[in-house]
């Protein structure tokens, strides 16, 4: 846990940057993708190799999806780095936390599923799985066509809830 101050000198507590959970999650993630490829027959995987395909997949995505942990760290940063404005504009800790939390939800904010923040339409990250899916090692063969794939990869990861998976 990382500590940062905020401008009445309390330490606010954050999740600090740690993608660990941040990746487990998109592994959850690219785990129901290829489940869900997989069980209606439109690719075909190596099956000593799922572990590592899931694994790639959701390395893959990473850099192109925030979580909830990356907002906030994003977020606190944002107050440490402007504590001085803040004092001139009288804003609380709190105030701050709530107006930058907002900016940063007014940009990212649209295309969240279950706290995963896409940095683009979701529509555009599934492009990128199909080329994915196209040049994997993991991959043995890609039996749908491109539409049939984004349709499937979209309506995946529209439904994704981490809930659901425990």
């Amino acid at each position: 846990m990382e500590t940062i101050k905020n401008t009445q000198g309390h330490g606010m507590k954050t999740t600090g940057g740690g993608r660990g959970t941040n990746l487990e999650t998109i592994k959850l993630l690219a785990q129901s993708v290829i489940r869900r490829l997989e069980s209606q027959k439109m690719i075909a995987i190596i099956r000593e190799q799922r572990n590592e395909l899931c694994d790639d997949l959701a390395a893959f995505l990473a850099p192109h999806v925030f979580t909830q942990e990356d907002m906030e760290k994003h977020v606190m940063d944002q107050i440490g780095e402007k504590n001085e404005m803040l004092d001139e504009l009288r804003l609380s800790g709190g105030e701050a936390y709530r107006t930058l939390k907002q900016s940063w939800l007014t940009k990212y904010g649209e295309n969240e599923v279950d706290g995963l923040y896409f940095q683009e339409p979701v529509k555009y990250t599934a492009d990128r799985v199909i080329n994915y899916l196209m040049k994997s090692k993991f991959i043995d063969e890609v039996f749908a066509e491109d539409l049939l794939l984004e349709r499937t990869i979209v309506s995946t990861i529209a439904g994704f809830r981490r809930a659901k998976l425990h």
